[in-house]
């Protein structure tokens, strides 16, 4: 597959997604899908008459089939109201969306009241994904189209119709990640990855610097997990500014992008499978960077996005256990284990960042990190460390309204037992097995910009900036299993509507 085909299935119009319409009335649909609180049946009642001899019910899963006249109603208890969030909102629509398409019906309308339809939308496209597409020859079934449906949309058509475009291109930067992390990783590996990347740029029309080989000398750290690899590590940089212009002040969103990590010499050895999206975190800000250009929102402030890119391998010239290797800032790293390699190319990535960008106050890494954060939170919630109180509020609000959700360890630097008796750090902790995911945060935080001691971080590593990581390895889903709302075969997107909320006004 070359890089041309990878863009080709990049573009919505080759996804095989139903196109999403809106009307005022259900009248002329066969298929109809509703909704009903608990407690709030009588409301329902009052909206669609026809149900006022039927026992409906709005307890959560509760689902009744009504028919009334030609229309087939499909009755969904939601539960009550005031607990919806908006995770189940954009579930609920890809949920019945996948239901719905078993019967290949030409339309499925669906009820959606205004303050939805951005959610709904999403949820429909990210549920209609379908992996088949990487094959050689995709499916050619028909695609039913969706309907949403209020009385409101009668006087609101601007409002809707701009609801709906901002809903299909947040779900295309969800789906881009989704899709790249899919593509095996002898296709896509550090080289083609790039080339992908450098072409979405120029679709954007938006800036990107690409950096290998010498370019990247200095920075040993990332260049180490490619030793074992016939393919060079890669930096990629794209700078965005808001509407008014640079800022004085700056944020580095940096996304771990390891194309395969077969955990070196060190092995993964049967948890392998998968590996080839241990590169989610740059899928994500890529995604994030899609949405923020096409959807034309505004950043808070200038942001430049890093995406490290690696692969991990096994060969005679692969990193090894007791090696030291120099950071982009001259700090140096004892290797404590070759499958602890994804921080070293976010430390760089920061390096990077601190020598060729001085405004910059705000640094956040995104990565599919560690195996200790999914034994803590399991696929349900992203871990995040946060060295600031006010940036770790922000990062819950902008969780929760875009349904990525988060939870945060503590940021205590008596977890910081990154230490090396032959070297200024080691790569992990000396008790790694306890909260490894908390202190791969605070190894980074190690390389962030200094201050005198006492700073933010403490008197280890003390600095002056804000700082925020992400751990996504749990909430991912690596292994594509697939959910009611979203089939197998993808992962599940997370991070691209978690950062774009963050960082856009």
């Amino acid at each position: 597959m070359t890089t041309q085909q990878i863009l080709k299935i990049l573009r919505t119009e080759n996804q095989m997604l139903p196109k999403i319409s809106v009307d005022s009335s259900f009248k002329k649909y066969h298929r109809v899908n509703i909704f009903v609180f608990d407690g709030k049946e009588k409301n329902a009642i009052k909206q669609f008459p026809f149900l006022k001899n039927e026992k409906i019910s709005g307890k959560k899963g509760e689902l009744k089939e009504v028919i009334c006249g030609k229309q087939s109603v499909w009755v969904h208890g939601i539960g009550k109201e005031e607990k919806i969030t908006a995770r189940e909102i954009r579930r609920l629509f890809g949920k019945v969306y996948l239901g719905a398409i078993a019967g290949k019906p030409a339309k499925i309308a669906i009820m959606c009241p205004m303050d939805w339809v951005e959610l709904a939308v999403l949820g429909i496209h990210v549920a209609a994904l379908n992996p088949a597409l990487l094959k050689t020859k995709p499916p050619k079934d028909p695609i039913s189209e969706v309907v949403l449906i209020d009385k409101s949309f009668r006087t609101k058509s601007g409002q809707v119709n701009k609801a709906v475009k901002t809903g299909q291109v947040m779900a295309e930067g969800k789906n881009l990640m989704r899709i790249l992390g899919a593509i095996a990783p002898n296709i896509l590996d550090t080289e083609a990855y790039a080339s992908v990347i450098k072409s979405l740029a120029r679709m954007w029309k938006v800036p990107c610097k690409h950096m290998t080989g010498k370019q990247l000398k200095q920075y040993e750290l990332l260049n180490a997990i490619s030793e074992g690899s016939g393919h060079d590590s890669q930096l990629l940089v794209f700078t965005l500014h808001p509407k008014k212009g640079k800022t004085k002040k700056a944020t580095a969103v940096i996304g771990k992008g390891l194309c395969y990590d077969s955990g070196g010499l060190q092995s993964k050895q049967n948890y392998m499978k998968y590996m080839k999206e241990d590169m989610a975190g740059s899928a994500s800000v890529l995604g994030t960077i899609l949405d923020i250009v096409k959807n034309k929102r505004n950043l808070k402030e200038t942001t430049h996005f890093l995406l490290p890119l690696a692969e991990n391998m096994m060969g005679s010239k692969a990193m090894r256990v007791d090696d030291v290797w120099t950071a982009g800032d001259g700090q140096t790293v004892e290797i404590s284990h070759t499958d602890a390699e994804g921080r070293l190319a976010l430390a760089d990535a920061i390096c990077y960042t601190k020598n060729n960008f001085k405004n910059v106050n705000k640094f956040m890494t995104i990565a599919t990190l560690t195996g200790s954060c999914i034994v803590a939170l399991g696929d349900i919630y992203t871990g995040i460390v946060c060295n600031d109180e006010s940036m770790k509020v922000d990062i819950e609000n902008a969780a929760n309204e875009s349904g990525d959700y988060v939870h945060a360890g503590p940021w205590d630097m008596e977890y910081d037992d990154n230490n090396s008796p032959h070297a200024d750090m080691a790569s992990l902790g000396e008790k790694d097995r306890d909260a490894g995911w908390i202190k791969a945060g605070f190894f980074l935080a190690r390389f962030l910009p200094k201050d005198p001691p006492g700073g933010r971080a403490g008197k280890k590593g003390g600095c002056n900036a804000k700082f925020c990581h992400f751990d996504i390895a749990g909430s991912i889903d690596m292994k594509e299993a697939g959910k009611a709302w979203r089939k197998k075969g993808f992962s599940s997107g997370v991070g691209v509507g978690l950062l774009s909320k963050l960082l856009t006004k």
